[in-house]
């Protein structure tokens, strides 16, 4: 069963499909769907590898703060830790909510998924 929250993210990217039929939001909304053992993990150094300077980053699980990051990125994810906040902040990005996201990205173009 899924909590409020990862169902009211799960509901934010079906409607975003519904709307732009871009498929990158299904396939987040059936990645958040996923029971918590499955979820991902990513941490920080993961990003930083395959990203760079301005990308734009979704995380559909919790991203932890092992590794640096040494460039703006703007990141969306279910979850984050502390650290990894304070660290993608100090590298001059920045972290949007899901709703927030989907309205900015509506088509999902430029848009890289790490899971």
């Amino acid at each position: 069963m899924l909590n409020p929250v990862q169902s009211d993210a799960v509901s934010n990217f079906r409607n975003a499909y519904k709307k732009s039929k871009a498929p990158i939001w299904l396939a987040l909304g059936e990645m958040l769907e996923r029971r918590g053992s499955r979820r991902v993990e990513v941490n920080l150094s993961r990003i930083a590898k395959h990203t760079q300077n301005g990308s734009i980053v979704v995380v559909p699980g919790k991203v932890l703060g092992s590794g640096m990051i040494d460039h703006k990125v703007t990141l969306c994810a279910f979850s984050l830790s502390n650290i990894a906040a304070k660290k993608i902040m100090d590298s001059g990005g920045k972290i949007i909510g899901i709703k927030e996201f989907v309205e900015k990205f509506p088509e999902g173009s430029k848009v890289t998924i790490i899971a």
